[in-house]
């Protein structure tokens, strides 16, 4: 710790209000212009329990959360338990408990090292003779850290009025003399650790603080969504709230459906209508759309799905992120379904994601699946404010000039495989849109030429999307001849490990390909030429990122894997260890 980082982990029960302490820290971390990350980390519980969350603070790019913490806040050492193994300390850490002078020390179940140094405060106390309340401990505990690690105090006291002003003047007041209470304590007890003191920044840019979910359904919503139907699932949940509040002040709707089946097929409905429509879900959810995705192939009729991944299989680990809804995404459902799909590396660039989705579906009228995972979906991040500029906008080819007798829905001669798609009740062109095979009028039909030929009229579009949409992000030298392949949230530890290595004079680069599938093989290919050793890396247990690459490219002879169950996302020092072993 040098003053530019703090790694902060904190951990209680439900009512602790240890997200909101949480928040609150990464709100003025973001007012300070500092960059910032908190993970969540809850039990698979429905309501209540334990919780936990780690942030990380640094005024250099942030692109993965902390390995180990600097400081542990622990409201109770039960829930402890549940987060050992995510929560533990460096040598030189601190931990803040609950306690007063002259009590017991509590049994303490740390994980790994033992700390520097603990600070006993009586939170419960403090809150009830400041704020009337023990449920204000959390912001006790606040001004104890803003204390003793130099948290930029005014932009707490923002933070902390702006989560509470909805709740009323008193309640906002209440809580700021909590914050107050706790920071005078420690003012007048304790002596913090100089260096883990976190240096102010001078002119720093003010940044949007927003989850995964949010900037899905803001980059949705300006790609021109306005028709939104799902199914309340952890961890996509979130997106459906958003769009419930602000959906209806832009002219969209927005409904809850009875399941994920009622939902998809509603937003087809919708979408058939003309209407840029979408759904979010995650893995149990996605099974149970798999026929319906069929259908928008099959109709090709433009929608846009999310998935924010979760542990499976079945209903698994709810809470926890892993990246194995791959194969199901790519290649779930019965028939030649052809589909786009794509993946969000981080917070800020689920912007682009959903553009690009929107952008990809509508042009090549397709389905696209968004694959998030739990860590993206639900992870806390300091952004810049998105470049309105990239917004990619696409009208639907519309017939105009055909005599209505002549329109062929789904013509099989056009180039890039699509075709004229009306709007119902809008234009004078009718047709059937049905899951069933068709001609190019959408007329049933069992032939097998006819569906030869639609399958080739399908399948014709990946090839051009290909082209139109193959962004991917690159990292390190390139004539490094040791290489990373990694896929959605795996890329902030790759991309940290990969700097770390290259300044102790190694070279390593690392890719991240975004669209999925189709991949861009040229590209992909390009990339790998003067590689001597190659690593993939997942965090699936049936290594499914490997095998789909198999299935759309050679890999040079050199390649290894790393991956493991999710539960738990990859470290930056665990990239570190395993592509060290290449070098």
């Amino acid at each position: 710790m040098n003053g530019d980082e703090l790694n902060l982990g904190i951990v209680g029960s439900g009512g602790d209000g240890v997200m909101v302490c949480g928040e609150t820290i990464v709100s003025a971390a973001a007012l300070e212009g500092m960059k910032c990350l908190m993970l969540k980390s809850v039990g698979p519980q429905i309501r209540g329990g334990e919780s936990s969350c780690k942030i990380r603070i640094s005024s250099k790019k942030v692109a993965a959360p902390p390995d180990k913490l600097d400081i542990l806040l622990a409201f109770n050492w039960n829930d402890y338990k549940r987060f050992g193994s995510e929560l533990e300390l460096q040598p030189e850490g601190v931990v803040i408990e609950e306690g007063e002078e002259g009590e017991e020390e509590p049994e303490r179940p740390l994980v790994g090292p033992q700390p520097k140094e603990f600070y006993r405060v009586p939170l419960t106390k403090l809150a009830k003779d400041s704020a009337g309340t023990r449920r204000a401990r959390n912001m006790v505990a606040l001004g104890v850290i803003s204390q003793l690690f130099a948290l930029p105090e005014e932009e707490l006291k923002k933070s902390i009025t702006k989560t509470f002003s909805r709740k009323g003047t008193e309640i906002t007041e209440s809580n700021l003399k909590a914050y107050q209470a706790g920071k005078e304590y420690a003012a007048q007890h304790f002596t913090g650790p100089e260096t883990l003191r976190l240096r102010r920044m001078e002119n720093g840019e003010k940044r949007l603080v927003m989850t995964g979910n949010d900037a899905i359904a803001y980059g949705a919503l300006l790609a021109g969504c306005r028709f939104f139907a799902g199914y309340p699932i952890t961890p996509s949940s979130e997106i459906m709230e958003w769009f419930g509040v602000y959906m209806p002040a832009y002219g969209g709707t927005m409904i809850q459906t009875e399941d994920e089946m009622a939902a998809l097929g509603m937003v087809l409905g919708a979408s058939l209508a003309g209407v840029k429509a979408m759904t979010a879900t995650s893995g149990p959810g996605l099974s149970l759309m798999t026929e319906l995705i069929g259908l928008a192939a099959i109709a090709e009729i433009p929608c846009v799905i999310v998935d924010a991944q979760r542990v499976g299989p079945s209903t698994g680990i709810p809470t926890k992120s892993e990246q194995s809804d791959l194969m199901t995404a790519v290649f779930g459902g019965h028939g030649d379904a052809p589909r786009v799909v794509i993946a969000p590396v981080d917070v800020a660039d689920c912007f682009d994601v959903m553009r690009e989705a929107f952008f990809v579906s509508e042009k090549y009228q397709i389905p696209v699946i968004v694959l998030s995972d739990g860590f993206i979906a639900q992870c806390k991040a300091s952004i810049h404010e998105p470049d309105l500029s990239k917004i990619r906008t696409w009208n639907r080819a519309r017939p105009r000039g055909i005599d209505p007798a002549d329109y062929k829905r789904f013509d099989s001669t056009t180039k890039s495989g699509v075709s004229w798609i009306s709007k119902p009740g809008k234009d004078h062109y009718l047709y059937h849109a049905a899951g069933i095979e068709h001609d190019e009028k959408g007329n049933p039909t069992s032939d097998y030429e006819i569906h030869q030929k639609m399958n080739e009229k399908r399948y014709r579009k990946l090839k051009h999307i290909t082209g139109d949409c193959n962004f991917m992000r690159f990292y390190g030298p390139e004539d490094a001849t040791v290489g990373v392949l990694g896929w959605g949230s795996s890329k902030g530890p790759v991309r940290e490990a990969v700097e770390i290595l290259n300044g102790r004079d190694h070279k390593v680069r690392a890719l991240i390909p975004q669209v999925l599938f189709p991949l861009a093989v040229n590209k992909v290919r390009s990339w790998f030429e003067g590689l001597e050793r190659l690593l993939i890396v997942e965090l699936s247990y049936s290594k499914q990122f490997l095998n789909l690459l198999k299935t759309q490219i050679d890999l040079p002879s050199g390649t290894t894997h790393y991956g493991r169950s999710g539960a738990k996302p990859f470290a930056v020092s665990e990239m570190v260890e395993q592509i060290g072993k290449l070098l």
